[in-house]
């Protein structure tokens, strides 16, 4: 009975705790399970009474304690992720032991007890144990943990951190280093979340799921930053938000009781790449191409075992050309090798503060600047450039409070995301040759997206709970309130249209038609964000654990609540039967249903109970949120006047040759000579709807798991099975009715040829996971990992435009991803101090478009998207590193990395034939030219 009364006094204190922090803290900051957490037994020698245990960080001196219960229990959580001294004061029991991010650990310090399972690469030398690392059995989370040591010796090409989550069994990776996302489960990439330090990189208003990754060479944070990070894809806690799939969670770099620091410079240039084989047959001369990476890191003491810092500024520049060759001697003139170049800066910096025993506090910001030139080469000159700018900072400032048998986690964050790309030369206008023989001019496209956020959210953790067998409860609450911009005009600057033929009598000689918007639009909003989670992690008995977890979501203006129908756009709506399209501005309410149970067990079923095999498993429920630059399509397109004009040239009398266009004059070719026919309201007015249902719900996914895990020594293994189903995906159909052809359902004279209104697509995934690793250590001198996985995944519709046919669950084929991908990695130290590490990847080819005639759709009968697989992908990196050090922590790293290194050709996206009745059907038309053969040099000093 006391056992219940403590339980219900806990849960009381936790709740009015939790309360007054979301009322005298009501704005900023949230993160996610950046630490670890670590449960035992202490088994005291006779005589002897254990009254805490006690964890030293062995590099800072930080140090955590935690309560032994009177039955001998103890639990260590928020532990940040290191190498720790583990001491049950006042019995002489200690071990020395390494925990990684996100870890749920068991250490029993237990005077004559063998090691368990979990513990065995531990070796006891006079009562001290120390350990490699600690082995994670006891969770029910499908998991991986990248180690720094993976981070800094495995073979990259971009220095990207987000590339070694390929390393995980599941985990898709872009191959596309133009556009560096991930994903998992048969899911897109905006489903995923990335959190550092705690703090959300989510991306709320564009695609690619993390800020700053919307079509971007560049890297969302600096790799030499990143200590480790850990990847789940499934049956994660309830404590994790936004994201219906994986999710990433890393831990950056903190000062020690030391002065450490490194200067680091990675170089590649035109000699160093090879061409493919495409390029090789045509006799594509390489353009120039010139890249360092390069920075600096430095961390120490500014008072030892109690205040650190650590600061790290990366580089990337990236000095290369694209060629325009345009396809008509005409234009010979315009034709050439032109700069496009890349640019990125990361900075960050963090200090580490033990106010007292019970108190930690950490602060760290980070920015990011990116330019890059883009948008030309082939038959679009240099003129019709882009130039695109990113920014992305943060500040981030976390406060640890410990008591006995509770431990509080706040955190407050604040940061922005801004992409700008636009026109290079804005008062120049686009002309365009058709069939792919000229673009000239200037570019079209003017946006500005991004989105400022202030952010809360406090964790509250108890444990010295006991009922039926001993709780972990976690509770917590988040606010956040976001500020997001998106402003758009993709016709800007204007463009013109020219033709050869019958039909065009003008020729390459005057435009037949022009579309010009001269005004720009935006979509402004502000929303708030709430969620609410409970977590109890329940030890039924020493074998078996209930992870059960409960979590609640609101957003107060997801749909861009303020937003009114146009009055001229109601008729049509409401004949397409669209009435719950019609916004009135005040019947768009949040949605209250994102309720989100989450379920998982860990059964140790070993002969002896040493944790050697454990079986696990879960289910759960995750929600994520639309885009809302998808969203923002409906406010825009209301918003903005898009014009068309056609042109014929005039005869003898100044009058158009062709019936229904305007006499062309070069005056026209310039926006003033728009703006004046526009004033004379001789323009075709062309408008589009696109209309938001006021009951749009967000995606969620379910997510269900089951599998073993197995201990051999240092080896561990893991199979499961895992099983994601994807529900209320948005995308965009068309006003369209069920029939062959292409026929618009439309009110009679209605002026608005083009309806969008969203509908939801569904996915599926089934899929086998198998994981296999050998931690890399000193002493043994090498390392491996193996991670396969079987995938058999579909989704109905296209992206977020799925205008093929009239429902997204028309669409034949469908399918998601590699049936089958394999990625082993290794690291072994060679002779002379040297050191060589590789990854081996094998995809059994990605699906790809087919277009073949049907008698059975509705429309676009031939377009089968993601049809059949393609060409298998096989490929080998690979590193080699010798180090030379002097004095007592001074060396020299000097490095050569291969990537590609048989320079197998690797499929653009679609580059095939696509045509069922070709006789090259399947057969690669092209290779991607940024995933040739290249070397890399690199060189390190660090001390």
């Amino acid at each position: 009975m006391a056992s219940k009364h403590a339980l219900s006094r806990h849960i009381s204190l936790a709740l009015a705790g939790l309360l007054t922090t979301a009322v005298l803290l009501p704005t900023a900051g949230f993160a996610q399970n950046s630490t670890a957490t670590i449960r035992g037994h202490v088994g005291a020698p006779s005589g002897q009474t254990a009254s805490e245990v006690v964890a030293t960080n062995l590099k800072n001196g930080f140090t955590i304690r935690a309560q032994v219960g009177a039955n001998g229990n103890y639990t260590l959580p928020s532990l940040p992720p290191g190498n720790y001294r583990i001491e049950a004061k006042g019995t002489g029991l200690s071990r020395d032991v390494t925990v990684q991010v996100g870890q749920a650990l068991t250490l029993n310090l237990e005077p004559t007890a063998a090691p368990s399972a979990a513990e065995a690469n531990a070796a006891n030398l006079q009562g001290v144990t120390v350990s490699a690392a600690l082995i994670e059995t006891r969770t029910s989370e499908v998991g991986t943990n990248i180690s720094q040591t993976q981070i800094n010796t495995l073979p990259q090409n971009e220095r990207n951190f987000l590339d070694f989550a390929k390393l995980v069994p599941g985990v898709t990776v872009s191959r596309d280093p133009n556009s560096k996302t991930f994903s998992a489960g048969g899911q897109s990439a905006e489903n995923v979340n990335v959190f550092i330090d705690g703090a959300s990189l989510k991306n709320n208003v564009l695609k690619g799921g993390v800020a700053g990754q919307d079509s971007t060479r560049g890297n969302p944070f600096s790799q030499e930053a990143v200590q480790e990070f850990r990847v789940l894809t499934q049956n994660y806690k309830a404590e994790y938000e936004q994201a219906g799939t994986a999710i990433i969670t890393a831990v950056t770099k903190s000062g020690t009781n030391e002065f450490h620091g490194s200067v680091y410079d990675y170089f590649q240039n035109k000699s160093m790449i090879s061409q493919d084989s495409f390029d090789k047959k045509n006799n594509v001369e390489k353009p120039d191409y010139r890249r360092e990476q390069r920075g600096f890191s430095l961390g120490g003491p500014v008072l030892k075992d109690a205040l650190t810092f650590f600061v790290n500024y990366d580089e990337r520049k990236d000095v290369g050309n694209n060629t325009v060759q345009t396809g008509d001697p005409r234009f010979a003139q315009y034709n050439g090798t032109f700069p496009a170049p890349f640019h990125e800066k990361t900075f960050f910096g963090k200090l580490s503060w033990q106010v007292n025993q019970d108190n930690n506090v950490d602060m760290s910001l980070t920015t990011r600047r990116d330019n890059e030139v883009l948008g030309f080469g082939g038959a679009t000159t240099y003129s019709a450039r882009t130039d695109r700018k990113n920014r992305v900072d943060d500040l981030l400032v976390k406060w640890q409070s410990r008591g006995d048998g509770w431990t509080n986690d706040l955190m407050l964050d604040a940061g922005q995301a801004k992409w700008n790309p636009s026109a290079a030369e804005p008062d120049v206008p686009q002309q365009t040759y058709e069939n792919n023989i000229a673009v000239i001019g200037g570019a079209v496209n003017m946006q500005n997206k991004g989105q400022n956020q202030r952010t809360l959210r406090d964790d509250l953790t108890f444990t010295d709970l006991n009922w039926h067998g001993q709780h972990t409860v976690k509770m917590g609450i988040k606010y956040a309130a976001y500020g997001i911009t998106v402003e758009q005009n993709n016709n800007a600057v204007p463009s013109f249209y020219y033709q050869e033929g019958a039909n065009y009598p003008g020729g390459f000689d005057s435009p037949y038609r022009a579309v010009y918007s001269p005004l720009g639009a935006n979509a402004n909003l502000h929303t708030n964000q709430f969620g609410a989670y409970v977590q109890d992690d329940w030890d039924v008995t020493q074998r078996l654990q209930l992870n059960l977890g409960l979590r609640w979501d609101y957003e107060t203006n997801a749909l861009n609540k303020d937003y009114v129908t146009p009055a001229a756009q109601i008729p049509t709506l409401e004949y397409l039967g669209l009435q719950n399209n019609i916004s009135n501005g005040n019947n768009r309410s949040g949605y209250k249903g994102a309720i989100q149970p989450r379920l998982g067990f860990s059964l140790d079923v070993s002969g002896d109970g040493d944790q050697s095999t454990t079986i696990f498993g879960g289910a759960g429920r995750y929600y994520d949120r639309t885009p809302f630059d998808w969203i923002a399509q409906e406010a825009i397109h209301a918003a903005v006047p898009n014009y068309t004009f056609y042109f014929s040239p005039p005869d003898a009398n100044g009058n158009p040759t062709k019936a229904g266009t305007i006499a062309w004059n070069p005056a026209y070719l310039s926006k003033a000579g728009l703006d004046g026919l526009i004033a004379q309201g001789v323009a075709g007015f062309g408008t589009e709807i696109d209309a938001v249902n006021n009951k749009t719900r967000p995606p969620h996914t379910d997510q269900f798991s089951l599998g073993v895990r197995q201990v051999w020594g240092d080896w561990t293994g893991s199979l499961t099975l895992a099983r994601v189903l994807g529900y209320d995906q948005f995308t965009w159909a068309w006003n369209r009715v069920v029939a062959p052809g292409f026929v618009l359902n439309n009110l009679p004279g209605s002026p608005y040829g083009v309806v969008l209104h969203n509908v939801y697509k569904k996915t599926q995934s089934s899929s086998v996971l198998i994981g296999i690793d050998k931690p890399y250590t000193k002493a043994s001198g090498w390392g491996v990992g193996l991670a396969y996985t079987y995938q058999d995944a579909r989704q109905q519709g296209n992206d977020n435009y799925s205008l093929d046919y009239v429902s997204p669950a028309g669409y034949p084929g469908g399918h998601v991803g590699e049936k089958h991908h394999l990625v082993a990695n290794g690291i072994v130290t060679g002779p002379w101090d040297t050191r060589l590490t590789g990854i081996f990847t094998y995809g059994s080819g990605l699906p790809f478009d087919v277009f073949k005639s049907s008698a059975n759709c509705d429309y676009n009968c031939s377009f089968y998207h993601w049809d059949k697989y393609g060409k298998k992908y096989v490929n080998l990196d690979l590193s080699i590193a010798k180090e030379f050090r002097w004095g007592e922590n001074q060396a020299l790293e000097l490095r050569l990395d291969v990537m590609n290194v048989f320079n197998r050709d690797v499929p653009n996206d679609n580059g095939y034939d696509l045509n069922y009745y070709s006789p090259t059907f399947g057969k690669l038309t092209s290779a991607d030219p940024n995933l040739s053969r290249r070397f890399q040099i690199g060189a390190r000093y660090s001390f």
